[in-house]
């Protein structure tokens, strides 16, 4: 099994806020604390789904069967890789593959930088995917709004 947890996302600017704000048709700042919550959500999911980092963060990997090679998300670098006793692995990453000299249980930390050229094409998805959630859309029509990455 394979699993991916955030450890920190960057919040999404202003901008893009104000930009959701403008899409969705809000004009009072009253519920802008539940906007950005949508908007943190339509990040994080548009970006994993799109597997490209629209906003950096750090992210930990938990695998416990992977043959010595784990896929790193969004264009991430590896910091750390640790066994299940918190022992140092060694590895080396090419691209998004990161090849381990350990089969067993592992533990990978990694980080990852905005790719400004995809945010910008992929920032109305984020949008559509954050104004649907507003709206209270179904998880049908949600995964149309991702099938646009």
């Amino acid at each position: 099994m394979v699993r991916l947890e955030v450890i920190e996302t960057d919040i999404p600017n202003d901008d893009a806020l104000q930009m959701f704000k403008a899409y969705a048709a809000v004009s009072s700042d009253g519920q802008d604390a539940l906007l950005m919550s949508m908007l943190k959500r339509a990040f994080a999911i548009v970006q994993r789904y799109a597997d490209v980092a629209l906003l950096g963060g750090r992210y930990r990997i938990v695998a416990d069967d992977h043959h010595g090679i784990v896929k790193v998300y969004m264009g991430g670098k590896a910091e750390s890789a640790v066994n299940g006793n918190g022992n140092a692995v060694s590895f080396e990453q090419e691209g998004n593959m990161l090849f381990l000299a350990s089969s067993s249980p592992v533990q990978v930390d990694f980080t990852t930088t905005p790719n400004t050229d995809e945010y910008d094409s992929l920032l109305p998805v984020v949008l559509r995917y954050a104004t649907a959630l507003y709206d209270g859309k179904e998880s049908r029509e949600l995964n149309q709004i991702l099938k646009e990455c």
